[in-house]
């Protein structure tokens, strides 16, 4: 294996579309070495009969074709390009991913819920020290949540309730009723699920992006480094006090807290909301921030297969 292979994976979200460029080393491990994200919200072009529209393939192949000339500078000798929720939902998905071989030349794989969370799971095992936890990976439409036991996989249910979803259905959350509703929703959606209720008090490890933007919130910094959120602890005091002062400010001033970008202010407030009611269905002392998720894990496996 050459110490200069370098390898790219694009995860096409629902929220935004993201690049990883690493280079393999020759003990077999990989070291980051460029990253991009464009926040198109891709989900919020599905139609109500889950068609994704014209202007949203546009607006994806042109971030694509910006993201393969990228690999292309770094002399990137593999891409691999993996969509999931909003492109898994869409009826039209096999025209979307013809076109995007026949214009790019880019193959996309297409996860299912159960694969999206193993490799959230496989991120998990590798970079952190804990073997017991309940991952919640909300992203921006599905939420996956997977049981870790040992160290190993042992459940896992995907939900179509990412933040955009979330967000639409509750919008702003601008009142105590909105507020109750929302926590009433997400109580009756994990009571349906047997072996969740069955392993509460475990620590809940969230990944994606609302869960880091949670903690730069705590800090008050956008950019905070994602190496320094990883492994960071947050109670479920502290993420009540962001998200009631967060709910007590108009529509208006919400884009300026210190910490969210004005995107993601747009699409805080809910899935923040869940977060926090899954913490205390669960009984969970704490939430740990991974800044680490889906592309990684994909990393992780193919330097175990060494393909």
């Amino acid at each position: 294996m050459s110490k200069v292979e370098r390898r790219a994976v694009i995860d096409i979200g629902s929220n935004s579309v993201r690049l990883i460029i690493y280079k393999i080393q020759e003990d077999s491990t990989f070291k980051v070495i460029n990253e991009e994200k464009r926040t198109i919200r891709l989900g919020s072009y599905l139609t109500e009969d889950n068609y994704l529209a014209d202007q949203g393939i546009d607006t994806l192949i042109n971030v694509l074709k910006e993201f393969k000339f990228i690999c292309k500078r770094y002399e990137v000798t593999d891409i691999c390009v993996v969509a999931t929720e909003a492109i898994r939902r869409s009826i039209n998905r096999d025209d979307i991913c013809n076109k995007v071989q026949v214009d790019l030349g880019l193959k996309i794989n297409i996860l299912s819920g159960e694969e999206e969370a193993r490799y959230g799971y496989l991120a998990i095992k590798n970079s952190m020290r804990e073997k017991d936890a309940i991952l919640l990976d909300l992203g921006g439409s599905s939420m996956e949540i997977t049981l870790m036991k040992n160290g190993e996989l042992k459940e896992t249910i995907s939900l179509p309730l990412g933040c955009i979803p979330l967000t639409k259905r509750f919008n702003n959350i601008e009142t105590e009723d909105e507020r109750i509703k929302l926590n009433t929703f997400i109580y009756d959606t994990i009571n349906e699920i047997s072996w969740l209720i069955k392993n509460d008090k475990m620590n809940v490890i969230g990944i994606g992006g609302i869960a880091k933007h949670i903690a730069r919130v705590y800090k008050e910094d956008k950019d905070y480094p994602k190496e320094l959120l990883h492994n960071y602890s947050m109670t479920i005091d502290e993420i009540s006090k962001i998200y009631n002062d967060f709910l007590k400010l108009p529509i208006n001033e919400r884009s300026k807290v210190k910490g969210l970008s004005k995107k993601r202010a747009e699409i805080f407030a809910a899935p923040v909301g869940a977060i926090l009611s899954i913490l205390q269905y669960l009984n969970s002392e704490k939430l740990i921030i991974s800044a680490v998720g889906l592309r990684e894990g994909i990393i992780y496996e193919n330097l175990k297969n060494k393909i």
